[in-house]
Protein backbone atom coordinates (compact mmCIF):
# COMPACT_ATOMS: atom_id res chain seq x y z
CA UNK A 1 0.00 0.00 0.00
CA UNK A 2 1.28 3.68 -1.01
CA UNK A 3 2.40 5.55 1.84
CA UNK A 4 0.67 8.76 2.48
CA UNK A 5 2.36 12.27 2.48
CA UNK A 6 2.26 13.71 6.01
CA UNK A 7 -0.53 16.49 3.78
CA UNK A 8 -2.49 13.29 3.15
CA UNK A 9 -2.48 12.46 6.82
CA UNK A 10 -3.39 15.52 8.11
CA UNK A 11 -5.88 15.86 5.19
CA UNK A 12 -7.75 12.58 6.69
CA UNK A 13 -6.97 13.47 10.44
CA UNK A 14 -9.02 16.60 9.61
CA UNK A 15 -11.98 14.87 7.97
CA UNK A 16 -12.17 12.44 10.41
CA UNK A 17 -12.60 15.58 13.17
CA UNK A 18 -15.35 16.69 11.38
CA UNK A 19 -16.93 13.35 10.68
CA UNK A 20 -17.10 13.83 14.42
CA UNK A 21 -18.63 16.90 14.76
CA UNK A 22 -21.26 15.19 11.82
CA UNK A 23 -22.32 12.75 14.09
CA UNK A 24 -22.37 14.40 16.81
CA UNK A 25 -25.42 17.18 15.54
CA UNK A 26 -26.84 13.54 13.63
CA UNK A 27 -26.11 14.30 10.45
CA UNK A 28 -25.12 10.63 9.47
CA UNK A 29 -25.37 10.17 5.63
CA UNK A 30 -22.94 13.35 5.71
CA UNK A 31 -20.60 11.84 8.49
CA UNK A 32 -20.54 8.09 6.19
CA UNK A 33 -19.56 10.26 3.06
CA UNK A 34 -16.97 11.73 4.62
CA UNK A 35 -15.93 7.93 6.16
CA UNK A 36 -15.98 6.73 2.42
CA UNK A 37 -13.97 9.64 1.21
CA UNK A 38 -11.22 8.74 3.65
CA UNK A 39 -11.70 4.86 3.00
CA UNK A 40 -10.62 5.72 -0.49
CA UNK A 41 -7.67 7.25 0.68
CA UNK A 42 -6.71 4.69 3.62
CA UNK A 43 -8.80 1.35 3.32
CA UNK A 44 -7.13 0.24 6.93
CA UNK A 45 -7.92 3.65 8.46
CA UNK A 46 -9.61 1.99 12.03
CA UNK A 47 -11.17 4.73 12.79
CA UNK A 48 -13.68 4.33 9.92
CA UNK A 49 -15.28 0.92 11.42
CA UNK A 50 -15.46 2.83 14.66
CA UNK A 51 -17.27 6.01 13.30
CA UNK A 52 -19.32 4.11 11.42
CA UNK A 53 -20.09 2.11 14.73
CA UNK A 54 -20.87 4.91 16.33
CA UNK A 55 -23.12 5.89 13.51
CA UNK A 56 -25.47 2.92 13.85
CA UNK A 57 -25.38 2.99 17.36
CA UNK A 58 -26.82 6.53 17.02
CA UNK A 59 -29.12 5.55 14.52
CA UNK A 60 -30.43 2.64 17.07
CA UNK A 61 -29.35 -0.24 14.52
CA UNK A 62 -27.31 -1.73 17.34
CA UNK A 63 -26.67 -5.51 15.57
CA UNK A 64 -25.01 -3.70 12.65
CA UNK A 65 -22.75 -0.78 15.37
CA UNK A 66 -21.71 -4.33 16.93
CA UNK A 67 -20.06 -5.52 13.74
CA UNK A 68 -18.40 -2.36 12.88
CA UNK A 69 -17.09 -2.32 16.84
CA UNK A 70 -15.66 -6.27 15.96
CA UNK A 71 -14.14 -5.11 13.19
CA UNK A 72 -11.63 -2.80 15.41
CA UNK A 73 -11.80 -4.92 18.35
CA UNK A 74 -10.74 -7.43 16.34
CA UNK A 75 -7.27 -5.85 14.95
CA UNK A 76 -7.05 -3.85 18.48
CA UNK A 77 -8.21 -6.18 21.15
CA UNK A 78 -7.17 -3.51 24.11
CA UNK A 79 -8.93 -0.71 22.52
CA UNK A 80 -11.21 0.06 25.45
CA UNK A 81 -13.73 2.29 23.57
CA UNK A 82 -14.82 -0.40 20.82
CA UNK A 83 -15.40 -2.96 23.82
CA UNK A 84 -16.91 -0.50 25.84
CA UNK A 85 -19.50 0.18 22.85
CA UNK A 86 -19.92 -3.42 21.84
CA UNK A 87 -21.01 -4.01 25.75
CA UNK A 88 -23.44 -1.07 25.24
CA UNK A 89 -24.71 -2.25 22.29
CA UNK A 90 -25.49 -5.68 23.38
CA UNK A 91 -27.15 -4.33 26.19
CA UNK A 92 -29.39 -2.17 23.93
CA UNK A 93 -30.18 -5.32 22.33
CA UNK A 94 -31.18 -6.96 25.54
CA UNK A 95 -28.56 -9.49 25.61
CA UNK A 96 -27.27 -8.59 28.95
CA UNK A 97 -24.94 -11.98 29.32
CA UNK A 98 -22.88 -10.50 26.45
CA UNK A 99 -23.11 -6.89 27.42
CA UNK A 100 -22.09 -8.80 30.66
CA UNK A 101 -19.09 -10.19 29.30
CA UNK A 102 -17.57 -7.79 27.20
CA UNK A 103 -18.07 -4.79 30.09
CA UNK A 104 -15.74 -6.94 32.18
CA UNK A 105 -13.23 -7.16 28.80
CA UNK A 106 -13.50 -3.33 29.47
CA UNK A 107 -12.98 -3.40 33.54
CA UNK A 108 -9.87 -6.06 32.34
CA UNK A 109 -8.36 -3.04 30.16
CA UNK A 110 -9.19 0.05 32.51
CA UNK A 111 -10.24 -1.18 35.90
CA UNK A 112 -11.99 0.24 38.03
CA UNK A 113 -13.71 2.45 35.47
CA UNK A 114 -17.04 4.01 37.22
CA UNK A 115 -19.18 4.81 33.99
CA UNK A 116 -18.35 0.53 33.19
CA UNK A 117 -19.16 -0.24 36.90
CA UNK A 118 -22.55 1.30 36.48
CA UNK A 119 -22.91 0.07 33.41
CA UNK A 120 -22.77 -3.37 34.75
CA UNK A 121 -25.03 -2.20 37.63
CA UNK A 122 -27.81 -1.65 35.09
CA UNK A 123 -27.10 -5.20 33.54
CA UNK A 124 -27.95 -6.83 36.15
CA UNK A 125 -30.61 -4.64 37.11
CA UNK A 126 -32.38 -5.99 34.16
CA UNK A 127 -31.72 -9.50 35.15
CA UNK A 128 -33.42 -8.96 38.28
CA UNK A 129 -30.18 -9.22 40.28
CA UNK A 130 -30.89 -6.22 42.45
CA UNK A 131 -28.14 -6.84 44.67
CA UNK A 132 -25.36 -7.51 41.86
CA UNK A 133 -27.17 -4.40 40.96
CA UNK A 134 -26.46 -1.99 43.47
CA UNK A 135 -23.53 -3.39 44.31
CA UNK A 136 -21.79 -2.41 41.13
CA UNK A 137 -23.81 1.06 41.51
CA UNK A 138 -21.98 1.63 44.67
CA UNK A 139 -18.54 0.63 43.51
CA UNK A 140 -19.01 3.26 40.67
CA UNK A 141 -20.11 5.72 43.20
CA UNK A 142 -17.48 4.92 45.58
CA UNK A 143 -15.45 5.81 42.89
CA UNK A 144 -16.97 8.60 41.69
CA UNK A 145 -19.35 10.13 44.63
CA UNK A 146 -21.07 12.70 42.45
CA UNK A 147 -21.90 10.37 39.64
CA UNK A 148 -25.41 11.47 38.96
CA UNK A 149 -27.22 8.77 36.09
CA UNK A 150 -24.87 5.76 38.56
CA UNK A 151 -26.76 7.82 41.61
CA UNK A 152 -30.06 7.28 39.42
CA UNK A 153 -29.35 4.09 38.91
CA UNK A 154 -28.86 2.84 42.28
CA UNK A 155 -32.16 4.91 43.17
CA UNK A 156 -33.96 2.98 40.28
CA UNK A 157 -32.82 -0.69 41.61
CA UNK A 158 -33.75 0.22 45.01
CA UNK A 159 -37.56 1.01 44.15
CA UNK A 160 -37.13 -2.37 43.58
CA UNK A 161 -35.14 -4.08 45.92
CA UNK A 162 -36.75 -6.15 48.70
CA UNK A 163 -34.33 -5.08 51.33
CA UNK A 164 -35.30 -1.63 51.09
CA UNK A 165 -37.76 0.44 52.73
CA UNK A 166 -39.52 3.27 51.40
CA UNK A 167 -38.02 5.53 54.15
CA UNK A 168 -34.60 4.22 53.03
CA UNK A 169 -35.23 5.06 49.28
CA UNK A 170 -36.53 8.71 50.24
CA UNK A 171 -33.26 9.31 52.47
CA UNK A 172 -30.70 8.16 49.63
CA UNK A 173 -32.81 10.19 47.50
CA UNK A 174 -32.01 13.42 49.52
CA UNK A 175 -28.68 12.28 49.45
CA UNK A 176 -28.65 12.66 45.53
CA UNK A 177 -30.45 15.67 45.86
CA UNK A 178 -27.79 17.34 47.69
CA UNK A 179 -25.28 16.19 45.63
CA UNK A 180 -27.18 17.75 42.43
CA UNK A 181 -27.70 20.87 44.47
CA UNK A 182 -23.93 21.16 45.28
CA UNK A 183 -22.73 20.20 41.56
CA UNK A 184 -25.68 22.60 40.04
CA UNK A 185 -26.46 25.41 41.73
CA UNK A 186 -30.09 27.08 41.61
CA UNK A 187 -31.12 30.15 40.07
CA UNK A 188 -33.48 31.93 41.96
CA UNK A 189 -35.10 34.83 39.83
CA UNK A 190 -37.23 34.66 36.67
CA UNK A 191 -38.19 37.10 34.67
CA UNK A 192 -41.67 35.73 33.38
CA UNK A 193 -44.74 37.56 33.39
CA UNK A 194 -46.65 36.97 36.60
CA UNK A 195 -50.01 37.42 35.62
CA UNK A 196 -51.81 34.72 36.89
CA UNK A 197 -53.99 34.03 34.11
CA UNK A 198 -52.43 34.46 30.84
CA UNK A 199 -51.09 31.55 28.22
CA UNK A 200 -48.41 29.38 29.95
CA UNK A 201 -46.05 28.03 28.36
CA UNK A 202 -45.35 24.32 29.56
CA UNK A 203 -42.19 22.01 28.22
CA UNK A 204 -42.05 18.58 28.57
CA UNK A 205 -38.21 17.11 28.72
CA UNK A 206 -37.65 13.24 27.93
CA UNK A 207 -35.40 10.88 26.28
CA UNK A 208 -38.12 8.60 25.62
CA UNK A 209 -39.92 9.98 22.81
CA UNK A 210 -39.98 6.57 20.94
CA UNK A 211 -40.92 3.44 20.98
CA UNK A 212 -41.37 3.38 24.71
CA UNK A 213 -44.39 3.30 27.26
CA UNK A 214 -43.83 6.57 27.96
CA UNK A 215 -45.70 8.27 24.93
CA UNK A 216 -48.78 5.62 25.61
CA UNK A 217 -49.18 8.16 27.84
CA UNK A 218 -47.57 11.33 26.83
CA UNK A 219 -48.74 11.93 23.67
CA UNK A 220 -53.06 11.92 24.20
CA UNK A 221 -51.82 14.99 26.64
CA UNK A 222 -49.93 16.41 24.26
CA UNK A 223 -53.39 16.14 21.52
CA UNK A 224 -55.69 17.28 23.59
CA UNK A 225 -53.79 20.59 25.33
CA UNK A 226 -56.05 23.25 25.21
CA UNK A 227 -54.23 25.33 23.06
CA UNK A 228 -55.38 28.97 24.10
CA UNK A 229 -54.48 28.63 27.38
CA UNK A 230 -51.12 26.40 26.91
CA UNK A 231 -48.23 26.72 24.81
CA UNK A 232 -46.50 23.52 24.52
CA UNK A 233 -42.93 22.66 24.09
CA UNK A 234 -40.91 19.17 24.23
CA UNK A 235 -37.29 18.56 25.05
CA UNK A 236 -35.92 15.53 23.40
CA UNK A 237 -32.62 13.98 24.71
CA UNK A 238 -33.41 11.08 22.12
CA UNK A 239 -30.48 10.25 20.26
CA UNK A 240 -32.12 9.22 17.25
CA UNK A 241 -35.00 9.93 15.13
CA UNK A 242 -37.86 7.92 14.50
CA UNK A 243 -41.67 7.65 13.46
CA UNK A 244 -42.95 8.00 17.04
CA UNK A 245 -40.97 11.01 17.63
CA UNK A 246 -42.37 12.66 14.33
CA UNK A 247 -46.25 11.94 15.12
CA UNK A 248 -45.45 13.49 18.74
CA UNK A 249 -43.95 16.61 16.79
CA UNK A 250 -46.88 17.49 15.35
CA UNK A 251 -48.52 17.64 18.40
CA UNK A 252 -46.38 20.25 20.17
CA UNK A 253 -46.07 24.01 19.29
CA UNK A 254 -41.95 24.06 19.59
CA UNK A 255 -40.25 20.88 19.29
CA UNK A 256 -36.32 21.63 20.33
CA UNK A 257 -33.77 18.61 20.39
CA UNK A 258 -31.13 18.89 23.26
CA UNK A 259 -29.65 15.38 22.70
CA UNK A 260 -25.93 15.52 23.97
CA UNK A 261 -26.21 18.50 25.16
CA UNK A 262 -24.86 19.12 28.91
CA UNK A 263 -27.00 20.82 31.86
CA UNK A 264 -26.03 24.30 31.01
CA UNK A 265 -26.67 23.99 27.30
CA UNK A 266 -29.73 22.79 28.25
CA UNK A 267 -30.73 25.15 30.75
CA UNK A 268 -29.93 28.10 28.43
CA UNK A 269 -32.29 27.09 25.73
CA UNK A 270 -35.00 26.50 28.05
CA UNK A 271 -34.76 29.74 29.89
CA UNK A 272 -34.41 31.34 26.26
CA UNK A 273 -38.14 29.80 25.65
CA UNK A 274 -39.41 31.34 28.81
CA UNK A 275 -40.80 28.39 29.90
CA UNK A 276 -43.19 28.50 32.89
CA UNK A 277 -43.90 24.88 34.08
CA UNK A 278 -41.02 22.44 33.39
CA UNK A 279 -42.30 18.91 33.59
CA UNK A 280 -39.73 15.73 33.92
CA UNK A 281 -41.18 12.60 32.42
CA UNK A 282 -38.33 10.68 33.45
CA UNK A 283 -37.44 10.54 36.94
CA UNK A 284 -34.61 8.51 37.98
CA UNK A 285 -34.74 6.34 34.94
CA UNK A 286 -32.08 6.25 32.53
CA UNK A 287 -31.03 9.35 30.83
CA UNK A 288 -32.89 12.08 32.39
CA UNK A 289 -32.42 15.49 33.17
CA UNK A 290 -32.66 15.65 36.56
CA UNK A 291 -29.54 18.33 36.55
CA UNK A 292 -31.27 20.42 34.54
CA UNK A 293 -33.79 20.93 37.14
CA UNK A 294 -31.51 20.95 40.23
CA UNK A 295 -30.16 24.08 38.85
CA UNK A 296 -33.73 25.01 38.11
CA UNK A 297 -34.92 25.61 34.19
CA UNK A 298 -38.42 27.71 35.38
CA UNK A 299 -40.68 28.99 37.32
CA UNK A 300 -42.00 26.22 38.47
CA UNK A 301 -41.14 22.41 38.13
CA UNK A 302 -42.87 19.05 38.71
CA UNK A 303 -42.03 15.43 38.49
CA UNK A 304 -44.91 13.28 36.50
CA UNK A 305 -45.22 9.69 34.70
CA UNK A 306 -41.73 7.86 34.51
CA UNK A 307 -41.09 7.36 38.17
CA UNK A 308 -42.71 6.17 41.12
CA UNK A 309 -41.34 8.04 43.93
CA UNK A 310 -39.50 11.02 45.15
CA UNK A 311 -36.64 12.43 43.03
CA UNK A 312 -35.30 14.04 46.14
CA UNK A 313 -34.41 17.22 43.97
CA UNK A 314 -35.43 20.33 46.19
CA UNK A 315 -36.27 22.40 43.30
CA UNK A 316 -38.48 19.99 42.02
CA UNK A 317 -41.69 21.95 43.12
CA UNK A 318 -44.51 19.27 42.43
CA UNK A 319 -45.02 15.13 42.04
CA UNK A 320 -48.20 14.81 40.07
CA UNK A 321 -49.87 11.99 41.56
CA UNK A 322 -53.82 11.17 42.41
CA UNK A 323 -56.16 10.67 45.80
CA UNK A 324 -56.14 6.62 45.12
CA UNK A 325 -52.36 6.02 44.93
CA UNK A 326 -51.50 8.27 47.30
CA UNK A 327 -54.64 9.03 49.72
CA UNK A 328 -53.98 12.96 52.05
CA UNK A 329 -51.26 11.36 54.94
CA UNK A 330 -50.05 8.54 53.15
CA UNK A 331 -46.96 9.75 51.49
CA UNK A 332 -46.34 12.94 52.55
CA UNK A 333 -42.76 12.10 54.54
CA UNK A 334 -41.55 9.84 51.63
CA UNK A 335 -41.87 12.83 49.05
CA UNK A 336 -39.76 15.94 49.09
CA UNK A 337 -41.62 17.67 46.43
CA UNK A 338 -45.48 18.74 47.02
CA UNK A 339 -47.89 16.01 46.16
CA UNK A 340 -50.11 17.11 43.55
CA UNK A 341 -53.58 15.07 43.38
CA UNK A 342 -55.51 14.31 40.53
CA UNK A 343 -58.95 13.94 41.40
CA UNK A 344 -59.14 10.89 39.26
CA UNK A 345 -56.09 8.84 37.87
CA UNK A 346 -52.61 10.39 37.52
CA UNK A 347 -51.95 9.13 33.78
CA UNK A 348 -54.67 8.59 30.77
CA UNK A 349 -53.49 5.25 29.10
CA UNK A 350 -53.57 5.61 24.70
CA UNK A 351 -53.41 2.07 23.51
CA UNK A 352 -51.00 1.05 21.03
CA UNK A 353 -51.75 1.26 17.62
CA UNK A 354 -51.00 -2.72 16.61
CA UNK A 355 -52.46 -3.98 19.55
CA UNK A 356 -54.43 -6.94 18.49
CA UNK A 357 -58.68 -7.85 19.14
CA UNK A 358 -59.81 -9.13 22.25
CA UNK A 359 -60.27 -12.85 22.34
CA UNK A 360 -64.09 -14.10 21.87
CA UNK A 361 -63.72 -16.19 24.96
CA UNK A 362 -61.79 -17.04 27.85
CA UNK A 363 -58.67 -19.39 27.36
CA UNK A 364 -59.79 -21.70 30.03
CA UNK A 365 -62.60 -22.78 27.96
CA UNK A 366 -60.03 -24.18 24.86
CA UNK A 367 -57.65 -25.28 27.73
CA UNK A 368 -59.27 -26.98 29.90
CA UNK A 369 -57.40 -25.14 33.06
CA UNK A 370 -56.64 -22.04 34.07
CA UNK A 371 -53.64 -19.69 33.15
CA UNK A 372 -52.73 -17.13 35.60
CA UNK A 373 -50.11 -14.74 34.36
CA UNK A 374 -47.61 -11.33 34.76
CA UNK A 375 -46.03 -10.07 31.77
CA UNK A 376 -44.49 -7.12 34.36
CA UNK A 377 -41.34 -6.42 34.13
CA UNK A 378 -39.82 -9.77 36.13
CA UNK A 379 -37.31 -7.20 38.16
CA UNK A 380 -40.66 -6.64 40.39
CA UNK A 381 -41.32 -10.06 40.91
CA UNK A 382 -39.92 -11.15 44.49
CA UNK A 383 -39.48 -14.36 46.30
CA UNK A 384 -42.67 -12.85 48.38
CA UNK A 385 -44.81 -12.54 45.18
CA UNK A 386 -43.70 -16.06 44.15
CA UNK A 387 -44.31 -17.53 47.18
CA UNK A 388 -47.82 -15.84 47.04
CA UNK A 389 -48.10 -17.39 43.43
CA UNK A 390 -47.14 -20.84 44.81
CA UNK A 391 -49.94 -20.87 47.15
CA UNK A 392 -52.44 -19.85 44.28
CA UNK A 393 -51.55 -22.52 41.93
CA UNK A 394 -51.69 -25.10 44.82
CA UNK A 395 -54.84 -24.23 45.55
CA UNK A 396 -56.67 -24.38 41.76
CA UNK A 397 -55.71 -27.71 40.47
CA UNK A 398 -53.88 -28.19 36.79
CA UNK A 399 -54.07 -23.95 36.87
CA UNK A 400 -50.86 -22.73 34.54
CA UNK A 401 -48.64 -19.49 35.77
CA UNK A 402 -47.43 -17.72 32.21
CA UNK A 403 -44.58 -15.29 33.09
CA UNK A 404 -42.99 -13.31 30.54
CA UNK A 405 -39.56 -12.21 31.36
CA UNK A 406 -36.29 -10.30 29.37
CA UNK A 407 -33.61 -12.45 28.81
CA UNK A 408 -34.42 -15.87 28.87
CA UNK A 409 -31.86 -16.50 26.40
CA UNK A 410 -29.11 -16.24 28.80
CA UNK A 411 -29.16 -19.52 30.14
CA UNK A 412 -27.62 -18.82 33.09
CA UNK A 413 -30.41 -16.44 33.81
CA UNK A 414 -32.74 -19.04 32.81
CA UNK A 415 -31.50 -21.57 35.51
CA UNK A 416 -31.13 -18.54 37.84
CA UNK A 417 -35.25 -17.97 37.06
CA UNK A 418 -36.12 -21.43 37.35
CA UNK A 419 -33.99 -22.03 40.91
CA UNK A 420 -36.32 -19.47 42.03
CA UNK A 421 -39.22 -21.09 41.34
CA UNK A 422 -38.53 -24.38 42.93
CA UNK A 423 -37.31 -22.54 45.84
CA UNK A 424 -41.07 -21.02 45.70
CA UNK A 425 -42.29 -24.62 45.47
CA UNK A 426 -43.49 -23.86 41.71
CA UNK A 427 -43.20 -26.80 39.74
CA UNK A 428 -41.33 -26.45 36.66
CA UNK A 429 -44.16 -28.12 34.43
CA UNK A 430 -46.87 -25.73 35.45
CA UNK A 431 -44.60 -22.61 34.41
CA UNK A 432 -44.48 -21.47 30.95
CA UNK A 433 -41.60 -18.88 30.24
CA UNK A 434 -41.89 -16.52 27.81
CA UNK A 435 -38.65 -14.66 26.20
CA UNK A 436 -39.55 -10.73 26.05
CA UNK A 437 -40.28 -10.31 22.38
CA UNK A 438 -41.57 -7.21 20.14
CA UNK A 439 -43.48 -10.36 18.29
CA UNK A 440 -45.48 -11.42 21.69
CA UNK A 441 -46.29 -7.72 22.74
CA UNK A 442 -49.98 -7.96 23.85
CA UNK A 443 -50.38 -11.40 21.88
CA UNK A 444 -49.45 -13.16 25.42
CA UNK A 445 -52.47 -11.72 26.93
CA UNK A 446 -55.43 -13.73 25.10
CA UNK A 447 -53.22 -17.03 26.62
CA UNK A 448 -54.19 -15.41 30.06
CA UNK A 449 -57.00 -16.02 32.34
CA UNK A 450 -56.28 -14.08 35.22
CA UNK A 451 -53.26 -11.68 35.78
CA UNK A 452 -51.85 -11.49 38.94
CA UNK A 453 -50.24 -8.04 39.87
CA UNK A 454 -46.57 -8.21 41.52
CA UNK A 455 -46.17 -6.46 45.12
CA UNK A 456 -45.36 -4.01 46.91
CA UNK A 457 -43.98 -2.90 43.35
CA UNK A 458 -46.85 -2.85 40.92
CA UNK A 459 -47.28 -2.81 37.27
CA UNK A 460 -47.98 0.28 35.70
CA UNK A 461 -48.83 0.27 31.68
CA UNK A 462 -48.19 -3.22 31.90
CA UNK A 463 -51.68 -3.24 34.22
CA UNK A 464 -52.99 -0.62 31.44
CA UNK A 465 -52.50 -3.17 28.68
CA UNK A 466 -54.06 -6.30 30.73
CA UNK A 467 -57.31 -4.50 31.17
CA UNK A 468 -57.00 -3.28 27.22
CA UNK A 469 -56.66 -6.87 26.14
CA UNK A 470 -59.91 -7.73 28.34
CA UNK A 471 -57.71 -9.55 31.04
CA UNK A 472 -59.03 -8.80 34.71
CA UNK A 473 -55.73 -8.97 37.23
CA UNK A 474 -55.48 -9.11 40.90
CA UNK A 475 -53.45 -6.36 42.96
CA UNK A 476 -52.55 -6.11 46.76
CA UNK A 477 -52.69 -2.49 48.03
CA UNK A 478 -49.43 -0.55 49.36
CA UNK A 479 -48.61 1.96 51.45
CA UNK A 480 -47.02 4.16 48.61
CA UNK A 481 -47.42 4.85 45.30
CA UNK A 482 -45.30 2.09 43.21
CA UNK A 483 -47.50 0.09 45.56
CA UNK A 484 -50.69 1.65 44.99
CA UNK A 485 -50.94 1.65 40.96
CA UNK A 486 -53.03 -1.25 40.87
CA UNK A 487 -55.25 0.58 43.45
CA UNK A 488 -55.81 3.15 41.32
CA UNK A 489 -55.92 1.46 37.64
CA UNK A 490 -58.66 -1.01 38.83
CA UNK A 491 -60.87 1.91 40.97
CA UNK A 492 -60.61 4.24 37.42
CA UNK A 493 -61.90 0.95 35.88
CA UNK A 494 -64.42 0.21 37.78
CA UNK A 495 -62.96 -2.60 39.38
CA UNK A 496 -62.38 -2.00 42.95
CA UNK A 497 -63.71 -6.05 44.10
CA UNK A 498 -60.09 -6.64 42.72
CA UNK A 499 -57.88 -4.92 44.96
CA UNK A 500 -56.84 -7.21 48.16
CA UNK A 501 -56.20 -5.20 51.48
CA UNK A 502 -53.16 -8.34 52.53
CA UNK A 503 -51.78 -11.29 51.34
CA UNK A 504 -53.72 -13.81 52.38
CA UNK A 505 -56.64 -11.93 50.67
CA UNK A 506 -54.85 -11.50 47.28
CA UNK A 507 -54.54 -15.22 47.65
CA UNK A 508 -57.61 -16.02 48.02
CA UNK A 509 -59.48 -13.46 45.35
CA UNK A 510 -57.52 -15.08 43.04
CA UNK A 511 -58.01 -18.50 43.70
CA UNK A 512 -62.07 -17.68 44.04
CA UNK A 513 -61.81 -16.25 40.78
CA UNK A 514 -60.34 -18.95 38.89
CA UNK A 515 -62.78 -21.12 40.60
CA UNK A 516 -66.44 -19.04 39.87
CA UNK A 517 -65.74 -19.79 35.90
CA UNK A 518 -69.31 -17.42 35.24
CA UNK A 519 -67.87 -14.75 37.56
CA UNK A 520 -64.93 -14.90 35.61
CA UNK A 521 -66.62 -15.13 32.47
CA UNK A 522 -68.76 -12.14 33.26
CA UNK A 523 -65.69 -9.62 34.23
CA UNK A 524 -64.27 -10.71 30.98
CA UNK A 525 -67.04 -9.77 28.92
CA UNK A 526 -66.50 -6.42 27.29
CA UNK A 527 -63.90 -5.58 29.74
CA UNK A 528 -62.42 -3.69 27.21
CA UNK A 529 -65.19 -1.66 25.95
CA UNK A 530 -65.64 0.03 29.62
CA UNK A 531 -61.65 0.09 30.40
CA UNK A 532 -62.31 2.42 27.38
CA UNK A 533 -64.78 4.08 28.84
CA UNK A 534 -63.41 4.82 32.53
CA UNK A 535 -61.42 7.93 33.38
CA UNK A 536 -58.40 6.11 32.81
CA UNK A 537 -58.78 6.71 29.61
CA UNK A 538 -60.58 9.39 28.94
CA UNK A 539 -57.68 11.35 27.36
CA UNK A 540 -59.70 15.00 27.23
CA UNK A 541 -60.64 14.84 30.86
CA UNK A 542 -57.25 13.87 32.09
CA UNK A 543 -55.88 16.86 30.22
CA UNK A 544 -57.99 19.30 31.34
CA UNK A 545 -57.52 17.69 35.07
CA UNK A 546 -53.10 18.04 34.54
CA UNK A 547 -54.52 22.02 32.57
CA UNK A 548 -56.37 22.46 36.05
CA UNK A 549 -53.08 21.46 38.15
CA UNK A 550 -50.64 23.44 36.22
CA UNK A 551 -52.55 26.54 36.66
CA UNK A 552 -53.24 26.15 40.28
CA UNK A 553 -49.43 25.56 40.64
CA UNK A 554 -49.12 28.58 38.53
CA UNK A 555 -51.07 30.51 40.70
CA UNK A 556 -48.90 29.73 43.85
CA UNK A 557 -45.74 30.55 42.52
CA UNK A 558 -47.07 33.63 41.43
CA UNK A 559 -49.22 34.41 45.19
CA UNK A 560 -45.04 33.19 46.61
CA UNK A 561 -43.42 35.31 44.35
CA UNK A 562 -45.94 39.02 45.25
Amino acid sequence: MTKLSRAEEDAISNLLDRTEELISLKKFDEAERFLNEIEKHKPDEINVPFQRGTIFAAKGDHEEAIEQFMIVHKRLPNQFHSVNNIATSYFKLNKYKDAIDFYHKALAIKPDTDFVLAALGACFFRQGNLDESMEYIKKALKISPRLPYAHSGLLLAMVYAESVTPEQLTHEAKKFGKNVAELFPARAEFANDRNKDRKLRVGYISPDFRDHPVPYFLDPLLCHHDRKNFEVYAYSTTSFDNPIMERMKAHVDVWRDIYGLDEKEATNIILDDKIDLLIDVTGHTAHNSLTVFAGRAAPVQASWLGYPATTGVATMDYRITDFYAEPVGMTEHLSTETLWRLPHIFCAYNPHENSPSVIAHPPFEDNGYITFGSLNNFVKVRDSVLAAWSKILAQVPNSKLLIEIDGLDDYRFLKQVQKRLKQQNISLDRVALEPRKRANQFVLYNKIDIALDPFPCNGGTTSMDTLWMGVPFVTLAGNNFSARMGVTILTNAGLPELIAQNVEEYISMAVDLAKDKERLKKLRHNLRDKFANSPAMDKKGFAQDIETAYRGMWHKYCDSSN
